[in-house]
């Protein structure tokens, strides 16, 4: 999940309650803040009707996981703007890489420019 406020600055720590209901997260504002985990549920005690109405709505997310409007709904994630727009960015720099060295392999002498794959690049080292 994403959870952000306006005010919120660098998170420091995060932790989970002991009976997982809740997050606790300390930022660089010297704030405590504490989110529900599952932010779409209700807070207090529950009727049996409500219950059996979450029970049969979980159920039937799970039944239809697969289907891709229902998988579309459960990976949408709200972000702020800030972070939309470094995540574009960012996006635009790495294709932009990538252009550039298929354009410097494309006008070399084959064989002089090798290609390394993406997976390999996110290695820093090998230890033995």
């Amino acid at each position: 999940e994403v959870y952000h406020t306006k005010r919120m600055q660098h998170v420091i720590c995060v932790k989970w309650t002991s009976d997982s209901k809740y997050i606790m997260c300390g930022s660089d504002e010297m704030n405590i803040r504490l989110w529900k985990a599952n932010a779409s549920e209700k807070l207090g005690v529950l009727t049996s009707r409500e219950k059996a109405a979450t029970d049969y709505n979980q159920r039937l997310k799970e039944k239809f996981q697969h289907h891709p409007h229902i998988k579309r709904i459960s990976r949408h994630r709200h972000l702020p703007k800030s972070i939309y727009s470094q995540i574009q960015e960012q996006r635009v720099m790495k294709e932009a890489r990538r252009r550039k060295e298929l354009n410097r392999i494309k006008h070399s002498k084959p064989g002089s420019v090798q290609r390394v794959s993406e997976k390999k690049k996110r290695v820093v080292a090998v230890v033995k």
